[in-house]
């Protein structure tokens, strides 16, 4: 595979089964050419297993950057996910959040140099 498109990062924390849907909704996107950074902020070994099998489930690349658990500390291990980005664009959402389909194809579509776009979501 060619260099990503978009680096999805993927924030988490103690919830491998949130998770697991979150990352299967990856694999119906519409663009196809994007890769998905778990940003894990101290799970136990539950989401790191979880990973190693999702990677034969789904057809992108899953990078996992873990640190010790020490308290909240999203933002430090968001910046680690950051540096291990191989895509120019970034995308953020959280592990508990189901991406529609078009979610990856209508961020490239709607990009513009010097913006950010900001979506919202809907609570299941």
């Amino acid at each position: 595979m060619s260099r990503a498109d978009v680096s999805v990062i993927v924030s988490t924390y103690q919830q491998p089964a949130w998770l697991r849907l979150c990352l299967l909704s990856y694999a119906w996107q519409t663009h196809p050419n994007f890769e998905v950074i778990v940003a894990d902020d101290g799970s136990d070994e539950r989401t790191a297993q979880l990973i190693e099998s999702m990677r034969s489930e789904v057809p992108y690349p899953i990078v996992h950057v873990w640190h010790p658990d020490a308290g909240f500390r999203k933002t430090v291990i968001l910046n680690s996910a950051i540096e291990r980005a191989s895509a120019d664009y970034l995308l953020f959402t959280d592990g508990d959040c189901l991406a529609r389909a078009d979610f990856v194809g209508k961020h490239l579509a709607l990009r513009q140099a010097g913006r950010f776009l900001s979506g919202g979501y809907f609570k299941l």
